[in-house]
């Protein structure tokens, strides 16, 4: 703002800070030592146990999650990759605008939540749980998702399961054309190998699943 900061400001921002205190930690009286939104020499500091952060415990939870997949304990895997995935709502810092660092961080747990998404589904595939509903989820993120392989290959996955093999063959097909224009290659290694499976007419699903 040209001429500098209003001359109201600072009440302004002491008022701000003390309306957030008194949600942070109600319990506080009026002239306490706050813990959580404490004011430091450079400034105000925000003080949260990591636990307490959604983003930091929706990366554990994925790390969890990951772990119980490699194992193969597909029930316990696909409830907490669910959990993680909970803890999502709406686009992270969708409130900082262009802010180069809130960008940069948003990009990267985007990439997480995919990345979330891929190891559930193959959870649920390998589980054996509801192939029908996961076709049609798996479909939608892969339409959303085009130059994702992973969702694709789940998705061609989930339709041989349903006897629906065809289908898979156009989704391979799809992804081919896209990954070529949009990218200039060819898909990955393993979509290749299930699309060749696929034509020899062999078994896809639990076999592919649990390698």
């Amino acid at each position: 703002m040209a001429g500098g900061p209003p001359g109201n400001a600072v009440a302004s921002l002491h008022s701000y800070v003390s309306h957030l205190r008194r949600q942070l930690e109600p319990g506080c009286p009026p002239w306490g030592r706050n813990r959580i939104l404490r004011r430091e020499p450079q400034g105000y500091v925000l003080a949260v146990e990591a636990e307490r952060v959604d983003a930091r415990r929706f990366e554990d939870l994925l790390r969890e999650g990951r772990q119980l997949l490699r194992k193969a304990r597909y029930p316990e895997a696909s409830r907490i990759l669910r959990a993680s995935l909970d803890l999502w709502r709406g686009a992270p810092y969708a409130d900082l605008g262009d802010y180069e660092p809130a960008v940069c961080e948003a990009a990267r747990l985007e990439e997480l939540r995919l990345a979330t998404l891929e190891a559930l589904w193959e959870a649920e595939l390998a589980w054996g749980q509801d192939y029908v509903t996961a076709v049609a989820e798996l479909a939608a993120l892969s339409a959303k998702f085009p130059t994702r392989e992973r969702l694709g290959w789940l998705l061609m996955v989930a339709l041989c399961e349903v006897d629906r093999q065809a289908e898979a063959v156009a989704v391979y097909n799809r992804i081919r054309r896209t990954v070529a224009q949009e990218l200039g290659v060819d898909p990955g290694r393993e979509l290749r190998a299930l699309f060749a499976r696929i034509l020899r007419d062999e078994s896809v699903g639990q076999a592919c699943l649990q390698r």
